[in-house]
């Protein structure tokens, strides 16, 4: 079985690894390279790094023109996984298979970009991962095979994400077996659908005045290793990267309580226990190590 894989970011890796391993990646198609800051550097997309480490041949075509098809004529089916753009029918259709579609959620719920964010932020007790057969509308294709994944108090977008990541790698060998020897037949998406957003900087600030304890957490959680959620103070950003909730409470957007190894924030209800930060333009450290080099006190307000 001669396979395209279409991915671009780094939760798609040990999906293709895996699929390496077990049949022929002809071609893997990722997003064009990005200019960084200062546009001084391109960045490459982690697939088509591991695509050189493999060995493999990779394309990052602008459009999935008939150029493009003539790229992918000797593969039997796609597989996509966090690629990025949409995938015009006609290329679908070249595909004696189609594409399979791998999607980080329980379908339909959370179509759209951004599901394991979405679920940390909400505050699910567990999330999910879809095969589906990739459509012409969002997310929507019918499905092949499901798994429910537990999220964890300690889970968080790294985690979760490592989780979704490695277990996808096995169920995409299956589904391609399975799927080919039809012994997997497509079904309708059951259930209510939603749409996450894509989200951005102002999504990951922390309004200690407005956002309530746990909430604030779950953003800590949801955009960990992505944008991280921050604080402004004095005019700085610092981004918290671990913290817990606390039942003290005191005057929103205030220090409720301040130790060698403990800093507290009131939220607007509940407080925040800030475990590790990253000041800007620094290293993150230990809250401890943070402390040992500012000083607050109690009633002190972070604005």
């Amino acid at each position: 079985m001669n396979i395209a894989f279409f991915g671009t970011s780094d939760i798609g890796i040990e999906t293709l690894k895996s699929i390496n391993e077990h049949f022929s990646v002809k071609a893997v198609i990722t997003t064009k390279d990005k200019k960084g800051k200062r546009n001084k550097i391109l960045i490459e997309s982690p697939i088509k790094k591991q695509a050189i480490k493999l060995g493999l041949d990779f394309f990052q075509p602008e459009k999935l023109d008939d150029n493009f098809l003539s790229q992918i004529k000797d593969c039997q089916m796609g597989v996509l996984f966090s690629y990025g753009k949409i995938i015009p029918q006609n290329v679908i259709d070249a595909f004696k298979y189609g594409i399979l579609n791998i999607h980080p959620s329980i379908l339909p719920k959370y179509r759209g970009a951004s599901p394991i964010i979405s679920a940390l932020l909400n505050g699910d007790l567990y999330t999910g991962i879809s095969i589906i057969k990739l459509t012409k509308d969002l997310d929507a294709g019918d499905c092949l095979m499901q798994k429910i994944i537990e999220i964890t108090p300690d889970d968080n977008n790294i985690t979760l994400s490592n989780k979704i990541s490695y277990l996808a790698s096995q169920m995409i060998i299956c589904a391609i077996e399975f799927y080919k020897d039809g012994l997997l037949k497509p079904k309708p998406q059951k259930g209510n659908i939603s749409y996450t957003k894509k989200f951005n900087k102002n999504d990951t600030l922390i309004n200690f005045e407005n956002d309530d304890a746990c909430f604030a957490v779950r953003k800590v959680k949801a955009f960990a290793g992505y944008l991280d959620a921050f604080f402004y103070y004095n005019s700085k950003i610092y981004k918290i990267l671990k913290a817990s909730v606390c039942d003290l409470s005191a005057t929103p957007a205030t220090i409720v309580k301040v130790s060698k190894n403990s800093l507290i924030v009131a939220c607007k209800n509940k407080s925040i226990s800030i475990e590790q930060i990253k000041p800007e333009g620094k290293n993150a450290m230990s809250i401890e190590a943070f402390l040992a080099g500012h000083k607050f006190q109690c009633g002190q307000k972070i604005i």
